[in-house]
């Protein structure tokens, strides 16, 4: 019984351990210049589909509103 505790609490080590270590080097890691580039990119595109998008609708507003 003594030596499953033992199996156990090693393998619990190793686990924790193991997850401690991966947080620590994903904590570590930096952010390379391809992604945020690709973030800058995204957020110009998802900009440039909002103004399209605002003023699509608020010419059809506008138009809906001529014919009263």
């Amino acid at each position: 019984m003594t030596t499953m505790w033992l199996v156990v609490g090693a393998a619990a080590l190793v686990m924790i351990g193991t997850v401690g270590w991966v947080a620590w080097r994903d904590r570590a890691r930096t952010v390379g210049v391809e992604d945020r580039t690709a973030g800058r990119d995204a957020q110009a595109r998802q900009h440039r589909y909002e103004a399209e998008r605002h003023f699509a609708q608020n010419d059809t507003i506008h138009r809906g509103q001529e014919h009263h």
